[in-house]
Order: C-alpha cells, then structure tokens, then sequence
C-alpha cells in the first residue's frame, strides 16, 4: 500500500480518533471509511447512509467469505 503525507487538521484528527476508538479501528482504517461511505452517498444519493453502510458491510463480509473459502480449498 502506498503512502502519503497529508496535512489535516486536529480537530479532524480529534474527531477520528474518538471514531476509531469506538470501531475498533486504526485511524487510517477510519478515513477510509469515511472516504468511501462519502463517496458512495455522493454516487447514490437518493439511498439513505444506514443502507450505505449496510451495503458496504455486507459486501466486505461477501468478499472475506469469498477469500477465505479460496484459501481453504
């Protein structure tokens, strides 16, 4: 995974950090996910965030289902 700098603010940082603590995830984790929950509500906006966030937990689940029933077999 490539790396870059990106200058963000504390309070942006503050609030993320409390975010991710709350998930259980890394803060980069985090952005992430914020990234593509924004991105995917700008790309469907009539469809409301809480089944945003459904689709992309199910996909994921698929996804590692997928994967690790390759790596079983």
């Amino acid at each position: 995974m490539a790396t870059n700098t990106v200058k963000l603010s504390v309070e942006f940082l503050d609030l993320v950090s409390k975010d991710a603590k709350s998930a259980n995830k890394s803060m980069a984790d985090q952005i992430d996910f914020y990234y593509r929950l924004g991105r995917l509500a700008e790309q469907f906006e009539d469809l409301p965030i809480s089944m945003i966030k459904s689709l992309m937990v199910s996909m994921k689940e698929e996804a590692n289902f997928l994967f690790n029933k390759r790596t079983i077999s």
